[in-house]
């Protein structure tokens, strides 16, 4: 059965089509558009002009060119060839200086680079989709020479608990009226049960993996391959279905545990 999903998961990526772009970097939606900018930028401030990154599991290659653009060399693997393409296709559109960026079709799960090949590796709102967590974890230690970004959804967050009760966090409909407190249940169901977090399904699919971790889940595993945790923080807290936000509480204490996802800053 576990083989059987790992292969199912593979298939259905690999002629995917995210579409980052134009659903979330530049959606209609104020509320969509703005969370999904906060994602990009907790990542951004920590990359410098010069730093060798590796964008594993970049998608259509909204955080490589960005990171580009602030002058790192960046080289971005995803398991889907229509991303790739897609990425490839943006990219030549922008002003980015040659030698810059490059994309490729690759595995996060068996990256396809040598033992600390990149000053850096980021990976944005990808382990969740992953058959094997811990592996995409164990690989992104083995690449990066020193310093690593990792970003993952948590279910304690408001516009969570709408995704995971069925709804969209953005718009408001039918579902509306239930979803907040559907998505609450659930997590609270987790939280008795000892589960790692709850699992949303992708792309209108319940078989997807797509888990939304507690942050102490989270922490356990990246510990256990032998990073070190060196600062987090939420990187949006955000309300569903109004345009308001507690952003300026990110890195506190108490609140950085609860965004929409967490970012961990790590050091080998």
């Amino acid at each position: 059965m576990e083989v059987q999903l790992k292969n199912d998961l593979k298939d259905f990526y690999a002629t995917y089509h995210d579409q980052i772009f134009d659903k979330r970097f530049n959606s209609p939606y104020p509320i969509r558009r703005k969370v999904h900018r906060d994602i990009y930028d907790s990542i951004l401030k920590h990359i410098k002009p010069g730093m060798k990154v590796l964008d594993a599991g970049c998608g259509e290659g909204v955080l490589s060119i960005l990171m580009a653009k602030k002058g790192a060399i960046v080289t971005g693997v995803d398991f889907s060839l229509p991303n790739i393409e897609s990425a490839i296709e943006k990219a030549k559109k922008l002003d980015i200086e040659k030698g810059l960026l490059t994309f490729q079709v690759g595995d996060a799960e068996n990256l396809p680079f040598d033992t600390n090949s990149f000053d850096c590796v980021v990976s944005n709102h990808v382990l969740e989709h992953l058959p094997d967590f811990d592996k995409g974890l164990q690989e992104i230690y083995r690449v990066t020479k020193k310093h690593a970004i990792i970003a993952v959804p948590t279910c304690l967050n408001p516009c969570s608990w709408a995704l995971l009760g069925g709804d969209t966090y953005w718009k408001v409909s039918k579902r509306t009226i239930y979803a907040v407190p559907f998505g609450i249940l659930r997590v609270l169901w987790a939280l008795i049960t000892r589960q790692i977090g709850v699992n949303e399904g992708y792309a209108g699919k319940k078989n997807l993996i797509h888990i939304f971790r507690f942050p102490w889940v989270s922490k356990q595993s990246i510990r256990k391959v032998g990073f070190n945790v060196v600062d987090y923080e939420a990187q949006s807290l955000a309300f569903p279905y109004i345009n308001a936000n507690l952003n300026n509480l990110r890195n506190s204490y108490f609140f950085r545990n609860l965004g929409i996802g967490t970012v961990y800053v790590l050091n080998k």
